[in-house]
């Protein structure tokens, strides 16, 4: 059972990485896991986009008054 994090981003897409590798995949020399993927962290990353929506422009503004959030596309 391999452990993975997730980072989620204020744009709603998340990232899944690989934490470790489980002992069969450390000991596989190609790292294949077979067992079940455990996911041990999730992260809220505050304020921050993913990394596909900054290439595309997209910018975080943050809330002016009462948690509003906006995501807005640089012109």
């Amino acid at each position: 059972m391999c452990d993975w994090e997730e980072f989620r981003f204020e744009c709603n897409h998340s990232v899944v990485k690989l934490k470790s590798y489980c002992h069969f995949a450390r000991n596989d020399p190609n790292h294949q896991c077979l067992g079940v993927k455990v996911l041990r962290k999730s992260w809220k990353q505050d304020f921050q986009l993913c990394d596909d929506c900054t290439a595309q422009g997209y910018y975080f503004q943050p809330p002016q008054y009462h948690n509003q959030q906006r995501i807005r596309h640089r012109r």
